[in-house]
Formats: C-alpha cells, sequence, structure tokens
C-alpha cells in the first residue's frame, strides 16, 4: 500500500470536506472545537476511503485506454471552459440564487463545455501546424478580440454605477464549492473524452465547427464583447429617459423581454411582437424576474450571428479563411454594431434578417417559399426593409412579375399578421396601414416643435446643404467609424441629463473627428473608395455584380429616404453599415489571397478597433453621472 496514496486520498477527502462544511454545513455556527473536528474529519475519513478505493480503478483505466489523451489539450480546454464558466456564473448570480443552483450550472457546463472543447482545441492545434493559425496575420486577429474584451472590462469596471465588477465574479461564498465542482467536472470530463472520442469528432457539429472555426471564433467573442457592452449601458435610467442617440432601449427591454411586455405604438414595426419577442423571451424566461438579463444575452447573440453571417458570405464569395476572417471582424468592430449589438432595440434583429436575406441571394434562392418568411422578417422588424429586399432581388434578375408577385405576397401576408398581432397584444401595436396611425412617422419628416426633423426647404439653401451633410456623414461614416459625440445638456429630470448625439438639431451641431480619429477614418474612405471604383471598373465581368448592385442600391435607397425621413440618423445606421462591408468585401474580392492585400486591411481593422474602443470608453463616460444620478 504506497503512502503517496495513502496520503493522495487523505488530503483530496480532507480538502472536499472542509469546502462542503464551509458551503453548505454552517461551519461557523457550531461554537463546540469538537463539533467543528467532527463536522469536518468524519467526511473526510470517508471521502478519503473512497478516494482510496477507487484509485486502482482509475489507474488501470488510464494504463488500459488506447485513446491518446493529451494533458496539455485537456488543460488548455478546461481552462478556456473554467474561464468563461466564471464569468457566466458571475453574470447570473441573481438567476442561479443558491449554491445548488451554482453548482448545477457548473458541472454541466464544464463538463460539456471541456469534453467538447477537447476535440475543438485538437483541431485549432493542428491549424497552428498548417491551417488557418499557421498565418501569423491571423494569430494577430485572433489575439486582437480576447485583448479588445479584456480592455473592456478594465475600462467598464471604471465606473461602477454602470458596471460592477462583481456582474462577473463567483461571489466570494461560493468559491469552495466552485473549484470543488470544478475539479469534479474535470475528472468527468476526464473519463467522457475517450468514451465519445469515436463519436464527437466524427459528429457533424465537430466537422461543421472545424470548417468555420474563425467564423466561430470571431462570433463567439463578439457574443462576450457585446455582453460587457449590454451590462454597462442597458440601465434602468433608460426607462426614464433617451439619452444614446435617441434610442428606446429602456422601453424595448420591456417590450421583448419582460413577461407582460408594453406598446410599441410605433406602426413601422408591425410584427416585432411575434418575431423578435418570442425569441427575446425564451431566453428570458429562464431568467425569471431577472429577465433584462435574458434581454442583454439575446441581443448579444443575434450581434454575434450577425459577425458569423458576415464570415459565412465572404468565405462563399472568395474561398479564402483569412479574407473573410478579417471582413467578419470589421464588421464586429464597427461603431454601430458595438452600440447596437449591446443595446435592447430591434435594429441588430434587423441587421440580423438583411445579413440573412443576402445569404439566401447568394445561394441563388428563388423560392417563394424561403424568400417570402425573409421577407416578412425585413418588413416586420422594420417596414422600410422591405424596399431593401425588392432592391436586392431585382438587381439578381429575379424578373419584374415575379418580383411585384413577391412585393404584393409579403406586403399582403404583413397585413394580416399586423392584425393578427394586434388581436395577440390589443392595444400595443399600431396598425402601419391606416393613416392616422402612421401619420406620428412625419413627426421625423417635419415635425411642428423642430425637434424630431430637420427638413430641407427650397426656400433654405443651407437647409439643403445641411442636410446633405448630415446624411452624407451619417451613412458613410459614423456608423463604421465612432466620432467625437456631442454631449447635448438636456432638461429632463435628474437634471442635468447629458443626450449623445451624432447631430444636434437645435444647436445644428454635427459630430466631428479630433486627432488621431482621423486615421481610421482615411482609411476606411479609402477602403470604400477603392471599392466603388474597382466595382464600376469590374460591373460587367464580375461574377459578384448582382450582389453589389443589390447591396449599392440598398446604399443608395437610405440615403434618399433619410434626406427626407429623421434626425439622429445614427440610430439607423445598423440597416446599411452591414452593406457597406459586404460590398467591400466583394469589390476587393480579387485581391483576398494577396497576402500584402490582407495585411493592409487587419491594419485597418486594428486601427478601427482601437478607435471605435474610444468611441465606446467615451459613452461609458459620458453616461457614468447621469446613471449614478438616476
Amino acid at each position: 500500500m504506497k503512502f503517496s496514496r495513502i496520503f493522495f486520498s487523505a488530503l483530496t477527502g480532507l480538502l472536499t470536506s472542509l469546502i462542503l462544511a464551509l458551503t453548505f454545513f454552517h461551519y461557523s455556527t457550531f461554537t463546540s472545537p469538537i463539533d467543528r473536528l467532527f463536522l469536518v474529519l468524519v467526511p473526510a475519513l470517508a471521502f478519503g476511503i473512497l478516494y482510496h478505493q477507487t484509485s486502482p480503478a482509475i489507474s488501470t483505466w488510464a494504463k488500459t485506454s488506447h485513446f491518446p489523451l493529451s494533458t496539455f489539450h485537456l488543460l488548455l480546454s478546461f481552462l478556456v471552459t473554467l474561464n468563461l464558466t466564471y464569468g457566466a456564473i458571475g453574470f447570473l448570480q441573481p438567476v442561479l440564487r443558491t449554491p445548488f443552483g451554482m453548482f448545477l450550472f457548473a458541472i454541466i457546463t464544464l463538463t460539456v463545455g471541456t469534453t467538447l472543447g477537447y476535440f475543438l482545441v485538437q483541431r485549432a492545434a493542428e491549424s497552428f501546424r498548417n491551417g488557418f493559425l499557421s498565418k501569423p496575420l491571423n494569430v494577430l486577429l485572433a489575439l486582437s478580440l480576447p485583448i479588445f474584451w479584456i480592455a473592456l472590462i478594465v475600462n467598464a469596471s471604471q465606473y461602477p454605477s454602470m458596471f460592477a465588477i462583481e456582474y462577473i465574479l463567483v461571489p466570494p461564498a461560493w468559491m469552495p464549492l466552485f473549484l470543488l465542482t470544478a475539479l469534479a467536472s474535470a475528472i468527468l470530463a476526464l473519463f467522457l473524452i475517450p468514451n465519445t472520442s469515436s463519436l464527437i469528432p466524427n459528429s457533424s457539429f465537430i466537422i461543421l465547427s472545424s470548417k468555420n472555426l474563425p467564423g466561430i471564433y470571431a462570433s463567439a467573442f463578439f457574443f462576450l464583447i457585446e455582453l460587457i457592452i449590454s451590462r454597462t449601458l442597458n440601465h434602468p435610467a433608460l426607462e426614464k429617459n433617451t439619452v444614446l442617440f435617441e434610442a428606446d432601449a429602456g422601453p424595448w427591454m420591456t417590450i421583448l423581454a419582460s413577461p407582460e411586455s408594453a406598446p410599441i405604438n410605433r406602426a413601422v414595426h408591425p410584427l416585432s411582437l411575434i418575431l423578435i419577442r418570442p425569441l427575446v423571451r425564451l431566453v428570458s424566461g429562464f431568467m425569471g424576474e431577472h429577465y433584462a438579463l435574458g434581454g442583454m444575452i439575446a441581443v448579444s447573440l443575434v450581434a454575434a450571428a450577425c459577425v458569423f453571417m458576415t464570415w459565412l458570405f465572404v468565405k462563399r464569395a472568395t474561398n479564402s479563411s483569412t479574407y473573410a476572417f478579417i471582413f467578419a471582424v470589421l464588421l464586429g468592430s464597427t461603431a454601430s454594431h458595438l452600440l447596437f449589438g449591446s443595446l435592447t432595440e430591434n435594429y441588430i434583429f434587423g441587421t440580423a434578417a438583411l445579413l440573412f436575406f443576402f445569404l439566401l441571394l447568394q445561394s441563388k434562392e428563388t423560392r417563394f417559399s424561403v424568400l417570402v418568411p425573409a421577407g416578412l422578417f425585413l418588413f416586420g422588424i422594420t417596414i422600410t426593409n422591405i424596399a431593401q429586399g425588392v432592391i436586392a432581388l431585382f438587381a439578381n434578375k429575379f424578373g419584374f412579375k415575379r418580383l411585384v408577385q413577391y412585393g404584393l405576397t409579403v406586403l399582403s401576408l404583413g397585413i394580416l399578421l399586423t392584425a393578427v398581432t394586434d388581436i395577440i397584444y390589443p392595444n400595443f401595436i399600431t396598425l402601419f396601414y391606416v393613416p392616422n396611425d402612421i401619420a406620428f412617422e412625419f413627426n421625423f419628416v417635419n415635425s411642428s416643435d423642430g425637434n424630431l426633423s430637420d427638413p430641407m426647404r427650397l426656400s433654405e439653401p443651407d437647409s439643403i446643404i445641411r442636410k446633405f451633410n448630415v446624411v452624407s456623414r451619417s451613412i458613410i461614416l459614423y456608423g463604421a467609424v465612432g466620432p467625437d459625440v456631442i454631449e447635448a445638456t438636456s432638461d429632463k429630470p435628474p437634471f442635468p441629463t447629458i443626450d449623445l448625439k451624432t447631430f444636434d438639431v437645435r444647436a445644428r451641431k454635427f459630430a466631428s473627428y479630433k486627432g488621431i480619429a482621423n486615421l481610421p477614418l482615411v482609411l476606411w474612405l479609402i477602403l470604400l473608395g477603392g471599392g466603388f471604383m474597382l466595382f464600376l471598373k469590374n460591373i460587367r465581368s464580375s461574377k459578384h455584380a448582382p450582389l453589389m448592385l443589390g447591396l449599392f442600391g440598398t446604399i443608395s435607397f437610405n440615403f434618399l429616404m433619410h434626406l427626407f425621413y429623421g434626425t439622429e440618423l445614427f440610430l439607423y445606421t445598423p440597416y446599411w453599415v452591414y452593406a457597406f462591408v459586404l460590398f467591400a468585401a466583394l469589390a476587393w474580392a480579387d485581391f483576398a489571397d494577396k497576402k500584402w492585400f490582407q495585411w493592409i486591411l487587419a491594419l485597418i481593422v486594428i486601427v478601427l478597433m482601437l478607435s471605435n474602443f474610444n468611441f465606446v470608453a467615451e459613452m461609458f463616460k459620458a453616461l457614468a453621472p447621469f446613471y449614478a444620478s438616476a
């Protein structure tokens, strides 16, 4: 009987018993030293005997197992899963509530995550030898995402009124049990990995994941990034005042995530309650009364899905993983995506619907049974987005007769489903086909009090120049490269309230760029300008011409519409930033495999990422006093 085996069993038993005594058995309430001693030592003896008796079986299994288990891959998978589970427990602490709830969540997450992660880590290790990660450029971009994430956490934690670091920490009282659970999960994963080695690596999940691992990696990290921004920005104060570029994040959190919902009373979002709300409630339902956490998770997941769809679109077009990865990270790093991929509004859902629609067009989808539901998502989230779908279909030679039939079908079903929505949620929506209900939207064309619109007037040439300036800046610049936003003081309780804007209609003031912020702006304009020149040059020969025409058409539509509609146009940037990113990716597609061009693109992305990190940080700084006082 080896002394080392006895010592290890006794020590492990003692640690297990001590953790359980501190966590579950109220060790501190026992005043007698004898009671405390027995409380710890008796279970420790039982655990020690069990560990001692089972260790030969474990040793025999390890020797007879023919599965070549890699300790490094196992350890790496376990540590990554441990880190993510640790943060998740902190995030979900109000929902988990008890140590037992935490234990169930941790044991499942750590065991499954470590097991699946082991095989994914193996694929990633192979990628270092002769795959995606064998290129230094890809490693650089891959590392930039966790750095961005950690930097956001550090920055957000400087403002406790917005983001307390405890939001992502396991409570100290739960730590002993968490560590014990982590140990148990590692042992379980150690048994599961060999027993599933013939099943998991050849499963469709692992094969599909391996083919799209860079896209999954990018979308996973942007989910984490958006989640931190979401936890910071989605504050109860937003129920009182609209301070973020006129976004209604507070009311939309209630509309989409709460058990009771709330009235939308905006006819331009006719089907949001039956298209978006079920998805958000599916997540929020698990959160109980803490439904806001579910709203944050759902919105961040959809934002991550947009990044993955961008990867998929560009990968299909060019068959270059590096090129697709760059543009996926580019979309996720834009100012528009970072903000609206975290705010509980409906805009990121519109972006997802638009990206999905273009993926269908790219795959040459023509069936009404597929395109009509996709069109209803465009129409139902924001009615004007159906114009983008129709323009894209027209550019891709859908045929005028079929296009008319398609438009009438979507409109007819949209009307019927809007009526159904009003029946399910009486008095929660207004009807876009009733003149009086849609009339409110004309306040954003020409309002009487002058704070909702800044219309062009032929009698005032300055108003025409100003409107073109606002629309051009908003569509071409602001959505991609976040400007130095305007902090307008508003007469709202609590006073003073800071409204963040890109255009102050009262002062007729535009957001601008200062200092180093001009560098990403210039690089972005070069990328777009060069792409447009290539588009004109190759318009007859490029296989991507129909898709580029569709994307260019959607951008042009938005430009023309917002010459007459809206004031704080940054609010609508999710509806065209995606088009710029896809358009640039297709326009430069002939250079997709050129290493020198990939490095230039990576430089643009990293500079843009740094600039928009500052954009987000400045928002945190400006909003912190308002959130604290509210």
